[in-house]
């Protein structure tokens, strides 16, 4: 099991994180960069050598998203950073601001699914026909009026 001061030295190495002491000489790693609500990569590493990582995407996470890398190698606690600031780096959004699609019916209409402001909206021509939350539901629409 490596040591309190060999993870810090680990976590250290990662310049865009900012070391934060807490009490019980405990320090949080914060990732100020994130676009996402959290900020805290790495949370209480303690002198007994526990800590946790941020990996809401992995199944052992707990219900805040953490992960313990008490008994975790060097390799295993530099795969869980780089995820955690991967992650943290990006809103989750799979498509960008912009991106766009074009769908045609049996009578060879051509409508336009775009991507804008974190909304799906579909175009016929330059006029707005309708506007959804998710893909999923701009996918419905299109499949019941009949576009492909």
């Amino acid at each position: 099991m490596l040591s309190f001061e060999e993870k810090k030295k680990i976590i250290d190495e990662y310049t865009e994180l900012e070391a934060h002491p807490v009490s019980m000489g405990r320090i949080n790693y914060h990732f100020p960069e994130s676009v996402r609500e959290k900020r805290i990569a790495v949370n209480h590493l303690h002198p007994n050598g526990n800590a946790f990582v941020y990996a809401p995407y992995l199944d052992d996470a707990d219900k805040n998203g953490f992960v313990n890398i008490r008994e975790a190698t060097e390799s295993e606690i530099r795969e869980l950073i780089t995820g955690a600031i991967a992650f943290m780096s990006t809103d989750g959004d799979e498509f960008e601001e912009g991106y766009e699609e074009a769908f045609r019916d049996a009578y060879r209409t051509v409508v336009i699914l775009r991507y804008e402001n974190k909304m799906w909206a579909i175009y016929s021509d330059d006029h707005l026909e309708a506007i959804f939350p998710s893909r999923e539901a701009a996918d419905g629409y299109l499949a019941d009026e009949g576009f492909q």
